[in-house]
């Protein structure tokens, strides 16, 4: 028995076929005009905020400088700019531990580090547990590579117990070994 929608009463019949056409007509036109409210809505205003320009960053600079504290800079200043304004590096300043070129945002903090000297007995030898590779470049025969690799064997496996514990580290030999026991301590 089909959808007579009215058709009855006045004697029409509408076949199954005729009832699809009718059904997909009536659900475009909705469809258009769905489409037509929706496309017709104003648009959502956009609003746009500009930020003012700053006129300064505001910066911490601490560690081996003269003058440690808060300092006001121009936008666009590098470390080396507020290291300057702070009177420039201490007497004690490792100016290799800060990357002074790079650019400051507001609210940085700005920190140079006091040079690390040998940890040396009175006997002038370097205690191998607590020399930085710096330091241990200073031995004869170790250059930056193996001094990284003492520093790096004492950090994965712990303090030396005694020198033969350096014939561990790859690169040092009996030979080697002999020539270091001199200018070195284990503490």
């Amino acid at each position: 028995m089909g959808i007579s929608w009215g058709a009855e009463a006045q004697g029409l019949r509408w076949t199954r076929p005729e009832q699809l056409v009718v059904l997909i007509a009536a659900a475009a036109v909705i469809a258009g005009s769905a489409a037509l409210l929706v496309a017709r809505r104003p648009a959502p205003s956009i609003r746009v905020f500009e930020q003012s320009p700053q006129t300064e960053l505001v910066v911490q600079v601490d560690g081996a400088v003269v003058r440690p504290g808060l300092y006001r800079i121009p936008p666009g200043s590098r470390a080396a700019d507020a290291i300057d304004a702070a009177g420039g590096f201490a007497a004690t300043a490792d100016p290799a531990g800060v990357n002074q070129a790079r650019l400051l945002r507001d609210g940085e903090r700005v920190t140079v580090p006091d040079h690390v000297f040998p940890v040396r007995a009175a006997d002038t030898r370097i205690d191998l547990n607590r020399a930085e590779a710096r330091d241990l470049e200073a031995l004869p025969g170790i250059g930056p590579v193996l001094a990284r690799r003492i520093v790096g064997h004492r950090d994965r496996h712990g303090p030396f117990h005694r020198l033969e514990d350096l014939l561990q580290v790859e690169g040092i030999g009996p030979r080697l070994l002999e020539r270091l026991r001199a200018g070195i301590v284990i503490r």
